[in-house]
């Protein structure tokens, strides 16, 4: 991601606009293509999402990677809500995995909520994201408090920059999500705590929610991904990931971006 910090120059810029939101732009090298949103000057690029131009079904970062680890075990018909469209590598993936292996047997239902119409008609132009994906224009708090269906697989990835929404840090926000998940539901979030206990009083508010808690620290990235569920996450470990045939086709190296992954159950 370096590499495309330093390319994230005005000369591969192929799109940009104001938005409600703030700026968005676009860039492209060789490689890939790529959104940051707005950015002040003396802050570090963040690169809201990426996506590789000769296999866009790729899923090229570490911490994106392990959104996709409710598939270490193996689930007949997904009920997916993600939370935050991004360049909308998880929707790409999922339709890949879906269409084209044995890895994913139904997709019942796949909706997204993205609060930034702008994002969403990005994303469709530029990032493959198929123009008939169910996609909710709205704040994911909103969505979540009048939900009312149920999934079995919920990802929550949203970000303004390097910070996450307020909401994630209220009690109601996790008392809508239980209410909208199933009994064996993964709730699998990305996560940039400023501070140890930023982090320490979010995962004190969200156990009185969840019984079981997995928290993966990474070796080159600031990021969190928490998995939350009622049930035991044990199976969740580098050497399952190692061994797990979707992540040795489509991540093989993300056991070895992994520092650490921590059991609260």
């Amino acid at each position: 991601m370096r590499q495309l910090k330093n390319d994230t120059i005005e000369a591969n810029q192929i799109k940009s606009e104001q938005t409600d939101f703030g700026p968005i732009t676009v860039f492209q090298n060789q490689q890939y293509r790529w959104l940051t949103l707005a950015q002040k000057k003396d802050e570090d690029i963040t690169i809201q999402g990426v996506m590789c131009l000769v296999h866009p079904e790729q899923v090229i970062v570490p911490v994106n990677q392990c959104m996709l680890l409710f598939l270490l075990k193996p689930v007949n018909t997904l009920n997916i809500l993600n939370l935050g469209l991004g360049t909308a590598g998880f929707e790409r993936i999922m339709y890949h995995l879906q269409n084209h292996t044995p890895y994913i047997n139904i997709i019942n239902t796949f909706s997204t909520i993205e609060i930034n119409p702008n994002i969403a008609s990005i994303a469709t132009q530029l990032f493959n994201l198929p123009s008939n994906h169910n996609i909710h224009l709205q704040c994911a708090e909103q969505y979540i408090s009048k939900c009312a269906a149920n999934f079995n697989v919920i990802t929550i990835d949203i970000f303004s920059g390097e910070h996450h929404q307020p909401f994630l840090t209220n009690d109601s926000f996790w008392q809508n999500i239980n209410r909208c998940s199933e009994q064996n539901t993964q709730v699998i979030v990305n996560l940039n705590p400023q501070t140890g206990q930023e982090l320490q009083a979010l995962l004190v508010l969200i156990r009185q929610h969840f019984k079981c808690l997995a928290l993966i620290e990474f070796n080159e990235y600031k990021n969190i991904v928490l998995i939350l569920c009622q049930h035991t996450l044990m199976h969740i470990n580098v050497d399952e990931i190692q061994n797990s045939p979707v992540f040795i086709n489509f991540a093989p190296d993300l056991y070895k971006s992994i520092n650490s992954i921590y059991h609260i159950e």
